[in-house]
């Protein structure tokens, strides 16, 4: 399980780098054991981390998007009703704005839904640095990346009692332990990763047979009601790797490393707790500290850990 979570995690961070477009890249263990000088210490430079308690998403960077981060900021008006039209058009879901990051050829937009449906993604507007022009006609997302992130949220949407059982399991981990999660304002800016809360993020693939009849469903009727998208759910078809949930849990202290004893406990209540949705589960707690330019929370210090596959394959 730990090898296809890395596997699918890493797809996402490739597909976010070749697209000009930057999310969390939440998988990125490997890579971020190369690029983190200090990892392996709690000496946590200001240039390059904040405290998960006060980090607000704000700071990520691009490669190249200065120029048109500007233009984007200047003309933002532009660039939210490009957004808007374009996810209203193709998805059939109202969206806000909350953050625009430039990259070389534009500026990825980080957008969360509005209504029953909740996720977080992202769209791409192209900009010509050249004349400061806002390509509102050619806004693109992603391969898959909005769609997978419906599939997530329509999945929270039907297994509406399951999800109420894994946040509270979490938040009462949170208050019985010395964690926390991020704010939900750093959710809000830097999220890009589907249904996401501060505790964890899903994210669900085309492949899984047993989602896309209720994403069909929603796809040819958005008003189609809960019971009627849960009706189309197969469960029978249902592959606990096709759908990931992914726990992020953080220090409370600034000065604490990940703590082996929470850490334990954290996936002690995942693995024995019958109630929260099916699903492949990584565990992962970080010290206090996420790296400001692209919202990581992975250090060399990290502790993280997969549900092996016969405790999800026996629920």
């Amino acid at each position: 399980m730990k090898h296809k979570w890395k596997l699918f995690v890493c797809g996402i961070s490739i597909s976010l780098l070749l697209g000009g477009c930057f999310g969390v890249d939440s998988g990125k263990k490997s890579e971020a054991k190369k690029t983190d000088t200090k990892q392996g210490e709690l000496d946590r430079p200001e240039d390059v981390y904040e405290s998960v308690l006060t980090y607000t998403g704000e700071g990520m960077y691009l490669p190249n998007g200065e120029k048109n981060e500007k233009i984007a900021k200047a003309k933002e008006d532009e660039v939210i009703a490009a957004t808007e039209n374009y996810i209203k058009e193709n998805y059939h879901v109202d969206v806000k704005v909350n953050n625009m990051v430039g990259n070389k050829d534009g500026v990825t937009v980080f957008f969360e839904s509005l209504g029953r449906l909740h996720f977080y993604s992202t769209a791409i507007v192209p900009i010509d640095s050249s004349t400061g022009k806002v390509a509102q006609d050619k806004v693109f997302t992603l391969s898959k990346e909005v769609e997978d992130s419906i599939r997530a949220a329509l999945y929270a949407y039907i297994m509406e009692e399951e999800f109420h059982e894994l946040d509270l399991m979490l938040k009462e981990l949170k208050e019985d332990n010395d964690i926390v999660g991020r704010t939900e304002e750093a959710v809000a800016n830097s999220g890009g990763l589907g249904y996401e809360t501060p505790y964890y993020f899903i994210q669900s693939v085309d492949l899984d047979e047993a989602i896309n009849p209720v994403y069909e469903l929603f796809m040819k009727d958005p008003n189609a009601s809960q019971s009627e998208l849960k009706e189309a759910y197969l469960p029978d078809k249902f592959k606990p790797e096709n759908l990931t949930f992914s726990i992020q849990f953080y220090m409370n202290n600034k000065d604490s490393k990940p703590n082996k004893d929470i850490f334990n406990k954290i996936v002690e209540a995942v693995e024995n707790n019958q109630k929260i949705p099916c699903g492949a589960y990584s565990i992962d707690l970080h010290d206090n500290y996420i790296i400001k330019k692209n919202g990581e929370g992975y250090k060399e210090n990290s502790l993280s850990r997969s549900v092996p596959d016969e405790i999800i394959k026996n629920r």
